[in-house]
C-alpha cells in the first residue's frame, strides 16, 4: 500500500464528491434552464395568434402593434439595431409553421386572404440579457422585445453549488485535522523504533485516535521496563557466569599437565566461547544502534577482523580494493567477516582462505568439498555440519543476521572444487 493511502483514499473521495456533485448541479441546470425557455417560448403561441387575427382581419402594422403591446411586446424598428441583434445573439428555440402568403400593410390598408399556405418560423433570441422573438413569414419578418421575460439565470442554483462545495471543502480539512494527530502518533512511533525509549505517546482528547495513543503509551512504558529488567538481567548473568569460568580457568592453570587438564581447559573456553556468542546473538536479536554506522574503509575493516580472529598469515590472502568504502557498523560488521575466515580456513583443504573486496562486493573462498546441506540450513542457530565437533552452530546464523540488519545477504556456490561465499547488498 502507499505511504498515505488513508490520505490518497480521503482525496480519492473528495475528487469523486466534487465530481458526483458537480455533474449533478450541471444536469440540473440543464434541465432546468431547457424547461425556463421552453415555459417562455410559450409565448410564441401568443405571438402567431395575435399575429394571425390581424392578418385574418386586414389590419394595418399599427394594430398588431398595440395588440402586441398589450401583452409588453415590443416591435424593433431600428434596422442595425435588428441586424445587431439577428447576428450577435444567441437563438435557443425555434419553430416551424405554415401561413397564408399575405402581408400586413404599414400603411392604413386592407390586406387580401390568399388561398396559398406558406411555411413560416417563429424563433426565440437571447442578446444582453433580454428576450427576442423573431417571426420570418415569405414576405416579411418581425423581431419583437418581451419587456416582461429575462433570459435564465442560474443565480439561486450557483449559489447552492457552492455552499455545498465549501461544506465539503470543510468537511474535508476538518478530516484532515482530526487525522493530524495519527501523523504526530506516526512520527512518534518511528522515534521510538529508532531507540528513543523516553519518548511520550500521550495525546488530550477522547477520539479513538487519542485513545489508540495513550494506549501506546501504556505498552512503551511496559516495554521500557522490559528492556530494562532484561538489561538487568543480562548484566548480572553474564557476570555471574564469567566469574566462575575465569576462577575455574585460573585454578586449572595451576594443576599439573594431563588430560584432565586439558579437558577441564577446553571446557572453559568453550562456556566462555558459548557466552560470548550468546551475547552477541542477543545484541544482533535486539537490534544495533544505526547511530554507530558510518563509512568505513572495507580494508580497515577486514584488518580488524583478522584481528579479532588472530589468524596467521599463511592462512589467508587478500585482494582488497584501498578505495571501497562500506557503510556498516565496524565492531558488528567485523565480527560477521571474522566468522566468514574463521569457517573458510576452518573447513578448508589447506586450510586458506582467498579474501577479496572490489566493486561492492566481499568475497571468501577456499578449497575444499561443498556443503552437505543447502546454504539457509546452516543460517539457523545450533545448526552445523557433521565434521564441526567445536563449533555451537552459531556462526553463520550471526554472519547472515548482521547482514540482515545492515541491509546484505550471504550467497554461496561451489564450483570446480572452490566454496565461494560473498556478500551482497539488498536492492
Amino acid at each position: 500500500m502507499p505511504r498515505y493511502s488513508i490520505l490518497i483514499t480521503v482525496l480519492i473521495a473528495l475528487v469523486v464528491t466534487l465530481g458526483t456533485v458537480s455533474f449533478t448541479v450541471w444536469e440540473f441546470y440543464q434541465l432546468n434552464r431547457q424547461q425556463y425557455l421552453s415555459n417562455i417560448f410559450s409565448k410564441n403561441e401568443l405571438v402567431r395568434q395575435i399575429y394571425g387575427d390581424v392578418l385574418e382581419r386586414g389590419r394595418d402594422l399599427d394594430v398588431l402593434e398595440k395588440n402586441l403591446a398589450t401583452y409588453s411586446l415590443t416591435l424593433i424598428h431600428d434596422y442595425n439595431m435588428k441586424k445587431t441583434i439577428l447576428s450577435e445573439g444567441q437563438k435557443v428555440q425555434k419553430e416551424f409553421f405554415e401561413s397564408a402568403k399575405n402581408s400586413i400593410s404599414k400603411k392604413k390598408s386592407f390586406v387580401v386572404i390568399s388561398d396559398i399556405l406558406q411555411e413560416s418560423f417563429i424563433e426565440m433570441i437571447i442578446h444582453e440579457d433580454k428576450v427576442y422573438f423573431h417571426m420570418k413569414t415569405p414576405n416579411e419578418y418581425f423581431l419583437l422585445e418581451a419587456k416582461d421575460l429575462k433570459p435564465y439565470h442560474m443565480g439561486n442554483l450557483l449559489y447552492s453549488y457552492l455552499t455545498i462545495i465549501w461544506i465539503i471543502l470543510f468537511s474535508f480539512f476538518y478530516i484532515l485535522r482530526r487525522f493530524y494527530p495519527l501523523r504526530k502518533l506516526r512520527d512518534k512511533i518511528k522515534k521510538f523504533a529508532d531507540g528513543d525509549l523516553q519518548v511520550s505517546f500521550k495525546v488530550e482528547g477522547k477520539d479513538e485516535i487519542s485513545e489508540v495513543a495513550n494506549e501506546f503509551d501504556n505498552a512503551a512504558r511496559k516495554i521500557n521496563t522490559l528492556i530494562e529488567s532484561r538489561n538487568l538481567f543480562l548484566r548480572n548473568i553474564m557476570h555471574e557466569l564469567k566469574t566462575p569460568i575465569t576462577k575455574g580457568r585460573f585454578s586449572v592453570e595451576m594443576l599439573d599437565d594431563n588430560k584432565y587438564k586439558s579437558r577441564l581447559l577446553n571446557v572453559f573456553i568453550r562456556m566462555e566461547g558459548l557466552i560470548n556468542e550468546m551475547a552477541l546473538v542477543e545484541q544482533i536479536a535486539s537490534g544495533f544502534e544505526q547511530t554507530k554506522v558510518d563509512d568505513y574503509r572495507a580494508v580497515d575493516i577486514i584488518s580488524e577482523a583478522l584481528d579479532m580472529g588472530f589468524f596467521e598469515p599463511e592462512n589467508y590472502s587478500l585482494d582488497i580494493s584501498s578505495d571501497l568504502m562500506l557503510h556498516v557498523d565496524y565492531k558488528l560488521f567485523a565480527t560477521a567477516i571474522k566468522n566468514m575466515i574463521d569457517n573458510a580456513i576452518k573447513y578448508a583443504d589447506d586450510k586458506k582462505v582467498i579474501i577479496t573486496a572490489r566493486e561492492g562486493k566481499l568475497l571468501f573462498e577456499n578449497y575444499g568439498k561443498g556443503l552437505d546441506e543447502p546454504l539457509s540450513y546452516y543460517l539457523e542457530p545450533f545448526t552445523k555440519s557433521h565434521k564441526a565437533v567445536h563449533s555451537f552452530g552459531l556462526g553463520l546464523y550471526i554472519v547472515n543476521a548482521i547482514l540482515e540488519s545492515h541491509g546484505y545477504t550471504l550467497k554461496y556456490e561451489h564450483l570446480n572444487g572452490w566454496n565461494r561465499f560473498w556478500f551482497e547488498k539488498k536492492l
